[in-house]
C-alpha cells in the first residue's frame, strides 16, 4: 500500500530533495511516522479517509506525518552534542481530533 505522504514530497520537508543517498533511510521514518500517526487515533487508515470530506487521508494527518518523520530523520540519536527540542504541540493539535477516545 502507498504512503499518505510521498517520498518527493517527505524528502522536501526534510530538506534532503537534492540527493538520494538517504532515500532508504528517509522511507523508513516516513513509514515509521506513518504507523505512529495511525496508532494514535486508535483508527484504521480507512477509518480517517472516511472522516475527511474529500474520501482521502485528512490533510492535517499528512502534516503530523510530515513533521513526526523530519524530526526522526533530523535528530537521530537521543544524546547529542547540540540541544534539540522536542516536536512542538502542533503534533498534537494536528492528530487529536481524530483521536477515538474509547478502546
Amino acid at each position: 500500500m502507498a504512503n499518505v505522504v510521498s517520498l518527493e514530497l517527505f524528502k522536501k520537508q526534510c530538506n534532503a530533495d537534492e540527493f538520494t543517498a538517504d532515500d532508504t533511510l528517509l522511507q523508513q521514518y516516513l513509514d515509521a511516522a506513518e504507523k505512529h500517526v495511525i496508532r494514535y487515533t486508535r483508527r484504521t487508515r480507512e477509518e480517517l479517509a472516511e472522516m475527511d470530506e474529500s474520501g482521502n487521508f485528512p490533510d492535517e494527518l499528512k502534516q503530523a506525518v510530515l513533521l513526526i518523520g523530519a524530526h526522526w530523520y533530523n535528530q537521530r540519536e537521543s544524546d547529542a552534542q547540540v540541544q534539540y527540542h522536542s516536536v512542538p504541540n502542533a503534533l498534537l493539535a494536528l492528530m487529536k481530533p481524530f483521536r477515538k477516545l474509547a478502546r
